[in-house]
């Protein structure tokens, strides 16, 4: 499961591939992208009145809806999405905020940029972790921990990357969903993608995911060897 990047026909494959890596024992790093588009939001939005008329409504417009045990909000996935699922166990004191750390410094350090950390107004899945170039949205970043028993917990970092292609389809597809769940507009002026930023990187989506992975699998390994030596 460690292989640099698989490519899904669809959304749900990319989901099964987290949950069995969440499932799994030690450090796994995930890395996939899905053939096929569709829009993926957390499963709390179920309890959101309309959600599934939203949810149909979402099918007919030709972005199946798919629910993922993290948090954030909606966001649009297919072709030039990268999806970053880190998994491992640590212990009490790993925090929510060591998570987002961990996997924005993976993502720095395999692409140096002038990345700038923090919210995205009208942005999809808007949070304090995004990862912009240039204030334009290009990485959002969710989190999913579950206790396992003396004192440690299990991990599941997720970050999603858009490397290339269109995102005015996504972008109306995610407003679009929103407005039939009465939450805020999303704008696709503030998002950006990665081969924009660097346009001569040559097959930007397997390149990226091979530095991933290499990155990912020291660094988790050195944050958590860390965090229990802290907590000794």
């Amino acid at each position: 499961m460690n292989a640099p990047l698989t490519y899904v026909e669809g959304v749900a494959e990319g989901l099964a591939l987290e949950a069995a890596a969440f499932a799994a024992q030690g450090a796994v790093t995930c890395l996939w992208s899905p053939r096929r588009r569709a829009l993926v939001c957390p499963a709390s939005l179920r309890l959101k009145p309309g959600f599934e008329t939203a949810k149909r409504n979402s099918a007919t417009r030709g972005w199946p809806l798919h629910l993922r045990r993290t948090g954030g909000g909606a966001v649009p996935q297919g072709p030039g999405v990268l999806n970053l699922a880190l998994a491992f166990t640590a212990d009490r004191t790993f925090s929510i905020e060591d998570g987002y750390r961990l996997i924005t410094r993976i993502i720095q350090n395999a692409i140096p940029a002038g990345w700038a950390t923090g919210a995205t107004p009208n942005s999809f899945c808007d949070g304090a972790w995004n990862l912009s170039l240039n204030g334009r949205k290009v990485v959002g970043t969710a989190q999913r921990i579950r206790p396992v028993g003396n004192g440690q917990r299990r991990i599941l970092a997720h970050a999603l990357i858009l490397v290339e292609g269109d995102l005015a389809a996504g972008a109306a597809a995610v407003d679009a969903f929103h407005r039939d769940l009465s939450l805020g507009p999303i704008d696709a002026g503030v998002h950006t993608t990665l081969d924009r930023a660097n346009p001569s990187q040559r097959d930007p989506m397997n390149a990226l995911a091979a530095s991933l992975n290499e990155i990912a699998q020291r660094d988790i390994l050195r944050a958590t060897q860390h965090l229990g030596r802290r907590a000794a």
